[in-house]
């Protein structure tokens, strides 16, 4: 559990962390604290040619509208600023509701245009998807929010190597002879009924995609669908749709109203499907206004190192291969408390997974924690566990009596579509005609084993709609360029189902193509305009059976304008699950044995800045430190330290500037992967990490080459976790780029923390932890002021006077924000080798601290002896706790930053803000 910090300061007090050369004292971060500024901060040694300034800068500049010759609005709103659009304003931004598509979900955003130019998104607040349910004591409780994905998309619309034209076996062509094509297509497809064509799509919440593929069936009955994600996130949607004979649904949590949450490998702040939601939810529970208020309690039980665990009360790091087995306990523990009618046996599952004390302590008072608030609790595991697992959280959820109120089940229409390994079985054999890919790139990211680069080349035929000219587009007859979510007409469901607007605040750039209107296109259907279709599905949908009137007009503009239309979420329903179904999903188990030093565990996950690697072109994102290991501009192989010591591996670290790690091979089942390592406190032990979205081959100027892929260990039935790997030394060093000890300083308390129980008998505790205050010379400044403010005289008429201010408590260290800072004020990116010199520009950052509670030093003396430093090292690495430190301007109100700028660079303007000029 969370330690009880002291209410004191350092250094007598707690101490707080962020890497293991300032939590062992190593000269050379001592040498690098006490320096002025970093070695090479100071210097420039390497200077930016202008080469790389073009690579780094390219998509920043279009931002900005620099060579954007082709800014033009849609079509069918646009007018000619001859007769200039009524209320519109030069350079006063307009705001557009539109909603970015994921995974089986969606987004619901604000878009700012600014003269015909999307530059930044925002969370639309009035979405259903933020509210909470209709309970009394939530009754008003209304935020919006997106996550780093969201904030870092609209870079994307204007990246450059994005792909831009339309190919025919790698040539250009026009883009109408392309259209032609695709019409002759469509009347052969006609003629035989589409047989020996397959598609091959990303997953969506499309309505409108949905029915397309609903007309085309009809149309072309031989036509086969297939789905597939690199990392699928609706898997406890599939587990809960499992436990029905007939009806499918979709799961969602409602964090904001639980009081106790068990989280089983589930990084709802971090990776999860609709984290946006999830994480203010969650953050609304630990709001503290006032000494009584109460907070939420948090369970995690994880094999990496999260966000999630990282905000845990109660965190218990197990394998991820054998959170399957904490599951079953739970889950017994629970039908135990509960009593009642028996679901099912958990006892088998976990019969053989021998429970350390800890484990066993642990989970009896998670468990009695859970029952004792029954409805006000919940149960969520994460994508990266079996469904077994998410079968098991339904089920405990339903025994503690959540559902209808921390968790909803909304039903859904059944998806028919068929796996990648069935259509990659079937184009190795030779009965793939037409392989359509829409979206997606699997060439790069499906499963080793079925070769699907070699399985495509099978196909007489291949036509994709790709969003870059990437690995996929290598194997493709006719590429087509995909239009930017920003640039399209489309609609979506969110998790709750609520039908929501996609809708462009700008034409295709580089005459990109709307998957709807490829989709009509390639099966002949009429309209091909994707705003038509979209339109049509809006009035089927909401006016089933009934003629367009006034009426249904008026509508659609409400949908467009406020771009959702309420009450048309989907009917929830209270479970009854099938007893004969349970059985059938709790038979489907396979427990691996634990790892070992010499039987490594694998474990694949998304990354946190690239995603799957969708964004792996976004020179944000790649500059985004990573939340957790402070990581830039690529990915690592994740260790604990007791693993890192087994292997005889060690991190250098020479004043940060010069972070060498050693480079090594993993090994699976004969397949290989070459990559630096990092040492990460709090991971399981014996266990790999490793982020997914690296090693392209074909990617744009920013993300070509970046790290390692990790997709070449990945199998079909190790999606996630692999078991037996093994690790080979090489000789090779490798440099990495990680901000976590910049700005590095020591003797002053940064982090100010004390638990609910502290915080009620000593509501000031943080300003206990003050210095001493500098003394002032009472002739010089008689009113104790260090900076005199020259707009003093000001304040009596002033209209506002701001200043920023974060509730700690709240903050989850997302990293949103230095994403948004970056996307408002279109900061530039410098690249890994100058954050390796501590040169990155964000204007915000998020420091990340470790603590463990344990002593760091014996008997309080310096460490004197390798045995001893490698002991407390252990003992402090093995089960940390972390916390978040937002840095950024406070807007002071005498903000010494203006007092000493020699060129006048920041100033304070009539209202009080910090204004950089």
């Amino acid at each position: 559990m969370k330690t009880i910090p002291p209410v004191c300061p350092e250094p007598e007090g707690q101490k707080y962390w962020r890497s293991i050369d300032q939590l062992a004292e190593t000269p050379e971060f001592q040498a690098m604290v006490e320096r002025e500024f970093p070695q090479g901060a100071s210097e420039l040694r390497d200077p930016v040619t202008r080469r790389n300034f073009v690579k780094l800068m390219s998509a920043s500049a279009l931002l900005a509208g620099v060579g954007l010759t082709g800014c033009r609005r849609p079509e069918e709103k646009i007018l000619p600023f001859s007769k200039q659009p009524q209320g519109y304003t030069h350079g006063v931004p307009e705001y557009f509701a539109s909603a970015r598509p994921t995974r089986g979900s969606a987004v619901p955003v604000l878009v700012k245009s600014s003269d015909g130019r999307p530059t930044k998104i925002e969370g639309n607040a009035d979405h259903p998807a933020y509210q909470s349910n209709e309970a009394p004591e939530h009754a008003g409780f209304k935020h919006g929010g997106t996550d780093t994905f969201t904030q870092a998309s609209v870079l994307n619309l204007y990246d450059p190597d994005r792909a831009m034209r339309f190919a025919k076996e790698g040539k250009d062509v026009q883009r109408e002879v392309a259209l032609d094509y695709l019409a002759e297509f469509a009347k052969k497809a006609s003629q035989n009924e589409g047989d020996g064509i397959y598609f091959l799509m990303e997953q969506s919440s499309s309505p409108s995609r949905l029915r397309l593929q609903k007309i085309i069936a009809e149309k072309y009955k031989q036509v086969r669908w297939f789905s597939y994600e690199p990392v699928d996130l609706s898997v406890a949607d599939e587990a809960a749709s499992s436990l029905f004979y007939r009806d499918s649904y979709k799961v969602e949590y409602h964090l904001e109203q639980a009081e106790r949450i068990l989280s089983l490998d589930c990084d709802f702040i971090g990776s999860e499907q609709e984290s946006f939601r999830l994480m203010r939810g969650f953050s609304k529970g630990r709001r503290i206004e006032k000494a009584e208020d109460n907070m939420n309690r948090l369970y995690v039980v994880e094999g990496l190192f999260t966000l999630t665990g990282a905000a845990a009360d109660h965190r218990l790091g197990v394998a991820t291969s054998q959170i399957i087995a904490v599951a079953a306990r739970v889950a017994t523990e629970v039908q135990r408390a509960v009593g009642g009618k028996q679901i099912a046996d958990f006892t088998e599952i976990h019969r053989s997974y021998k429970f350390t004390e800890k484990e066993e302590k642990w989970i009896a008072e998670c468990v009695k924690d859970l029952v004792q608030h029954g409805k006000k609790c919940v149960v969520c595991a994460g994508y990266r566990q079996p469904q077994v697992v998410h079968v098991m959280s339904h089920l405990i959820n339903q025994m503690l009596g959540n559902f209808g109120s921390t968790v909803m089940l909304y039903s859904a229409p059944k998806q028919e579509e068929g796996t990648l390994q069935k259509l990659a079985q079937r184009l190795h054999d030779g009965r793939v005609d037409t392989l359509v890919i829409i979206g997606g790139n699997p060439v790069y990211n499906a499963p080793v084993e079925l070769d699907f680069a070699n399985a495509c080349k099978k196909a007489k035929n291949v036509i994709r709609l790709g969003y870059y000219e990437d690995e996929t587009a290598t194997v493709s007859t006719w590429h087509f360029p995909m239009a930017h979510y920003l640039e399209s007409w489309g609609d979506v469901r969110t998790g709750d189902g609520t039908l929501t607007a996609v809708q462009p605040l700008i034409e295709p750039l580089f005459n990109g193509v709307r998957e709807l209107e490829f989709l009509a296109r390639i099966g002949g259907l009429t309209p091909t305009s994707a705003y038509e279709i979209v339109r049509e599905t809006f009035h089927e949908q909401i006016f089933p059976g009934k003629a367009k009137d006034t009426a249904s007009e008026e509508m659609w503009k409400r949908f467009l304008h406020d771009g959702f239309i309420n009450g048309t979420a989907g009917r929830s329903a209270a479970p009854e699950f099938e007893k004969e179904k349970i059985s059938q999903a709790l038979s489907k188990i396979v427990l691996d044995l634990p790892p070992t030093a010499n039987a490594l565990e694998v474990v694949f996950h998304r990354d946190s800045k690239v995603d799957d690697g969708r964004y792996n072109n976004n020179g944000w994102l790649q500059e985004l430190p990573d939340p957790i290991t402070k990581l830039t501009w690529e990915n690592v192989i994740l260790m604990s330290y007791k693993t890192a010591k087994a292997l005889g591996l060690k991190v250098e670290n020479k004043e940060n500037n010069n972070l060498q790690v050693p480079v090594i091979k993993v090994q699976v089942d004969g397949r290989e992967i070459e990559g630096p390592i990092w040492i990460q406190p709090g991971m399981a032990d014996f266990t790999l990490g490793l982020a997914l979205g690296y090693g392209r081959t074909r990617s744009g100027r920013i993300g070509k080459g970046t790290g390692y892929n990790a997709y070449l260990l990945r199998t079909t039935h190790g999606i996630y976790i692999a078991s037996g790997a093994k690790v080979l030394k090489t000789d090779a060093m490798h440099p990495l780029a990680t901000t976590q000890d910049h700005w590095a300083m020591e003797g002053r308390p940064i982090i100010r923390e004390a638990n609910l129980e502290q915080f009620r008998k000593k509501p000031d505790f943080a300003k206990a932890m003050q210095m001493e205050e500098p003394s002032l010379m009472p002739h010089e400044n008689p009113d104790g002021r260090m900076y005199p403010n020259p707009l003093d005289k000001a304040n009596d008429v002033a209209v506002h006077a701001w200043g920023m201010s974060i509730d700690l408590s709240n903050c989850v260290g997302c990293s949103a924000c230095m994403v948004a800072c970056q996307s408002e004020n279109n900061i530039p990116i410098v690249g890994k080798d100058q954050v390796r010199n501590n040169r990155e520009m964000h204007w915000i950052r998020i420091d990340r601290y470790f603590t463990s509670g344990l002593p760091w030093k014996k008997d309080s003396a310096p460490w004197n002896a390798d045995k001893d430093r490698e002991a407390l090292l252990e003992a402090n690495m093995a089960d940390p706790q972390m916390i978040t430190q937002p840095m950024l301007c406070q807007h002071c109100e005498k903000a010494p930053c203006e007092s000493v700028c020699p060129v006048n660079a920041t100033v304070h303007d009539q209202e009080g803000l910090n204004v950089m000029v």
